[in-house]
């Protein structure tokens, strides 16, 4: 028969198991464990106490399997999700003591085939510390791999292809990175040649004494686990990650409070010394400031004042799984808590517990309670005002180990933002703030990969403003659901769109075409020498036209043109006006008339943009050509030719131009030289 909750819990916490009984001083707190147990369904709690050396008190409260009535003990193994950094960390150091790994060589020394990629700044710099500290570059990153789905990790030389690409240059920025401490879990493999579980046993569990330690599970540690609980209380499956030197160990409370002894360098008899005393020092001393408070360093938070004492820590927290474990290396205090569902019980605990044992600790932490409690006056969000230099159109890539997504940017005046990803539809960027030069925001959208598809999510922009680029990453961060899902980060990059597109590379006729029908069916040769565009005389023409994309309202052609030999028009310009065509000719009509053809069915000889210039053989002209919903206007060099409301009148083509639309250039018996060819858009289109 099925026992609700509630009676299962009160039996589990009757068969709470003590190695080291509470003194008179934890009683409290043993009350509360079990009261808090009781009122939010948590199914077990583990918790010990290390002082001068000596573990004090360690205990288990409730299930560590709920389904199958198995109670918690000091035994029991819990995942203990980021806690697994240190522990890891630790390992690191005992290659580094014995030269085989140096902290502060480049990590791509230590990968070969599988490199670390650099965006910005460079690879080499991606040291072993900064991947340790948290401060190489590497961007959010967490993945779940579920035993029950069809989904499987790849190998680390492919993760690594997919993910390890630096976002920020080394050193740049502290950015909680879990693949960092994958890529070391890697280096440690390849280094010791041999599994990361294998050398994690052999090198740091057996030493120290922790028997009940392993990374993940294996078989025969399997009945010692504390199932993994989800936020309907439901057992999750197993999970592994490409991560596991980040999140993937398992150990008791048990190892653990003993794990904290030996990193305040008070070895047990069962411990031998794995680590030299200025070794752990070292890896306690912060090296990346996260703030004027708290720093990490190779494995471990440090808080200078954490109620008035100085601590060194970790914590741990995913699906089904929240631990702490603090060190006070001042006071010879070892403290820690593991908790088998996502809860900040472990966290209020350990304080607890600190606070039983420091009277200093004990009433700053009174008084931070006290003041928590009070409602604090909402303030409102002031509304994001863009600055200056970020108002405007950007264009770029997201780019992914599936391919590049071109991405736009629409930052308008009122702090709206609208964003689009290849051809979906245009979204609004919500939850906009611009900090520290970095502009962060929240929108839907499909990025494109496996990875990412594998849940719902929504897409987290975070890019930083370097000079005339917006670089950074779009992260994929999976929706609440019944398990925890991902967040999986790609490399963008944009860049501002003044509207101004080269036409013309001067190498080649990239973009190009030549045109053939019609009255160019015997083209002269074309071709490109010198950054120069030639346009050999046809019988009777020769003309190029435009392939890419091209605005049809609300632009400037700028060209360079020269007639090189013959007597007739040596640049009749073709382009849109709207859903209309016009031409700007040059040198008809004998060599001298300038004009545009048709208006209102007149050619450029016979209506009111009408002119005559004196066009010199083998001389540069300069050409400015600008359309705009009212107006054709046109300059040579500095003289305007041309400046023609459109209002009221029917713009047209002849008929022998017909095969350079969109936008191309033609002569008539003449040789042409061109360069210098560009568009400019002059208004920035809304999406």
């Amino acid at each position: 028969m099925n026992m609700c909750w509630r009676s299962v819990l009160t039996l589990a916490l009757l068969a709470t198991t003590t190695a080291y009984s509470a003194d008179d001083r934890f009683q409290e707190i043993r009350n509360q464990i079990k009261q808090a147990l009781r009122d939010t369904h948590t199914p077990s709690l583990a918790v010990a106490v290390a002082v001068d050396g000596k573990v004090i008190w360690e205990e288990a409260f409730g299930w560590a399997d709920r389904e199958n009535q198995v109670p918690a003990t000091i035994h029991t193994m819990y995942s203990l999700a980021s806690i697994s950094k240190p522990i890891t960390a630790t390992g690191l150091m005992t290659l580094v003591e014995k030269g085989l790994l140096d902290l502060d060589q480049p990590t791509n020394d230590y990968l070969e085939d599988s490199a670390i990629v650099a965006h910005v700044g460079k690879a080499s710099d991606a040291t072993l510390r900064k991947l340790a500290n948290h401060t190489s570059g590497l961007p959010l990153h967490y993945q779940f791999f579920y035993e029950d789905e069809p989904y499987h990790k790849p190998d680390m030389r492919e993760s690594i292809r997919r993910y390890g690409h630096l976002h920020a240059a080394p050193g740049e920025r502290y950015q909680y990175a879990n693949f960092g401490y994958g890529i070391i879990d890697y280096v440690i493999q390849r280094t010791a040649k041999q599994s990361y579980a294998d050398f994690m046993r052999n090198a740091v569990f057996v030493p120290l004494g922790m028997n009940h330690s392993a990374v993940n599970l294996p078989r025969e540690l399997k009945s010692f686990q504390a199932v993994r609980y989800g936020e309907q209380q439901q057992p999750l499956p197993f999970y592994d990650f490409d991560h596991p030197g980040a999140s993937a160990v398992y150990s008791s409370v048990h190892d653990l409070i003993r794990f904290g002894l030996f990193h305040l360098k008070q070895r047990t008899d069962q411990q031998k010394a794995i680590l030299r005393d200025i070794t752990i020092d070292r890896m306690q001393e912060p090296t990346a400031n996260i703030n004027d408070q708290l720093g990490y360093g190779v494995g471990w938070f440090n808080d200078t004042d954490e109620f008035g004492v100085r601590t060194v820590s970790h914590t741990g927290g995913m699906g089904g799984v929240r631990t702490r474990l603090v060190l006070v290396p001042d006071k010879n205090i070892a403290v820690a808590a593991l908790c088998n569902f996502s809860t900040s019980l472990p966290l209020r605990i350990s304080e607890d517990l600190l606070a039983e044992l420091m009277p200093v600790y004990r009433e700053r932490l009174r008084l931070h309670r006290v003041e928590s409690l009070a409602t604090p006056p909402v303030v409102a969000q002031p509304p994001f005002q863009p600055n200056p230099e970020l108002l405007g159109k950007w264009k770029g890539y997201l780019h992914t180990y599936a391919g590049k997504r071109a991405v736009n940017l629409w930052i308008k005046p009122s702090g709206d933002i609208h964003i689009k990803v290849d051809k979906q539809l245009t979204m609004l960027l919500n939850q906009v703030r611009f900090d520290a030069g970095e502009l962060r925001g929240v929108f839907a959208s499909n990025v494109g990969t496996d990875d990412s598809n594998r849940r719902p999510y929504h897409v987290h922009l975070r890019a930083k403003l370097r000079g005339a680029q917006l670089s950074g990453s779009l992260t994929t961060r999976s929706l609440p659901g019944s398990r925890p899902g991902n967040a999986l980060s790609y490399w963008m990059t944009l860049k501002k769109d003044d509207g101004h597109t080269n036409l013309f590379d001067g190498k080649s006729l990239k973009g190009w075409r030549i045109v053939t029908p019609f009255d160019f069916l015997n083209h002269g040769k074309v071709s490109v020498a010198q950054g120069t565009l030639v346009l050999d005389a046809g019988q009777p023409a020769t003309g190029i036209a435009w392939m890419g994309e091209l605005p049809r309202i609300d632009y400037e052609l700028q060209l360079d043109a020269q007639r090189v030999a013959g007597d007739d028009f040596f640049c009749g310009l073709t382009f849109p006006v709207g859903p209309d065509y016009c031409t700007l000719i040059l040198g008809g009509w004998g060599g001298g008339v300038t004009g545009l053809s048709n208006v209102n069915g007149n050619s450029a000889v016979e209506n009111e943009t009408t002119a005559f210039s004196e066009f010199e053989n083998g001389r540069w002209y300069h050409i400015r050509l600008r359309v705009t919903s009212d107006k054709i206007q046109a300059w040579v060099d500095k003289d305007q030719i041309v400046d023609l409301e459109t209002n009221d009148r029917k713009l047209s083509i002849w008929w022998e131009q017909e095969p350079v639309r969109p936008l191309g250039i033609a002569n008539w018996y003449t040789k042409t030289a061109l360069r210098n060819l560009s568009l400019q858009r002059l208004t920035t289109a809304d999406p």
